[in-house]
């Protein structure tokens, strides 16, 4: 039996997933994840990260984000989860002006994160929570509430937090401007949009295919029945 691409890769990426949980205690503090490769960019001090992330993502695009990222294997359990209880093949879309102008609030979040990171110097864990000392609550219960807030949105929204809050995201979206392998359609392509229906990010792929923002999950590639749309140099 021939295993198609995306089975492949929801095994990496779930391979991934169980990695990040053994090797955290099972601990899904999604602010600590986010600081904690916040500060693989500290350029005070050397580390393979420094280069290997960009060097990613210069050339093939938010690759960590489709493959890596085991919070974005969560968000996209969600939106797919909700697909599956309401018997719809085509991913809902947020309203449209909104969506265009909410993409760059996790741009300002960057600047923000890199600051505290890089100002306080360590990432963080449930018993060191900066939130937590403000609103004097325990950091694994507000892992808890930011974790359980943004899957409500991501059942309503697909991809809610990384469409719209997470620095990493953005990071490596300033990279991915322009990578070396991008998302293209050819002369197959019939215009049916329906690499589009299937984008959870939203993307407008015909018009303006903005790869920036592409988390390279390749659900438009594999959406695309006919070959219209590729990913290549």
């Amino acid at each position: 039996m021939k295993i198609g691409f995306q089975t492949i890769r929801n095994l990496i990426k779930t391979s991934f997933l169980g990695f990040f949980l053994i090797s955290n205690n099972f601990c899904l503090c999604i602010l600590g994840f986010v600081q904690r490769i916040l500060l693989t960019f500290n350029l005070q001090e050397f580390t393979p990260q420094l280069i290997v992330f960009p060097a990613i993502a210069v050339v093939f695009g938010r690759l960590f984000c489709g493959f890596v990222c085991p919070f974005g294997i969560i968000f996209e359990w969600t939106y797919k989860l909700k697909m599956k209880m309401k018997k719809s093949k085509i991913i809902p879309k947020f309203n449209p002006k909104i969506h265009e102008k909410l993409i760059y609030l996790k741009y300002i979040l960057l600047v923000i994160g890199l600051y505290l990171t890089f100002k306080y110097g360590f990432y963080v864990i449930c018993t060191v929570c900066p939130i937590g000392s403000f609103v004097g609550l325990n950091g694994t219960v507000i892992s808890f509430i930011l974790l359980g807030l943004f899957l409500i949105g991501g059942y309503f929204i697909p991809m809610f937090f990384c469409r719209y809050f997470c620095p990493i995201g953005a990071l490596l979206g300033l990279l991915s401007t322009k990578p070396v392998f991008k998302i293209k359609t050819n002369d197959k392509c019939t215009k049916c949009r329906l690499c589009e229906m299937n984008c959870p990010m939203q993307i407008d792929i015909l018009n303006n295919m903005d790869e920036k923002e592409c988390i390279r999950c390749f659900e438009c590639v594999s959406a695309c029945k006919k070959g219209g749309i590729k990913y290549e140099k």
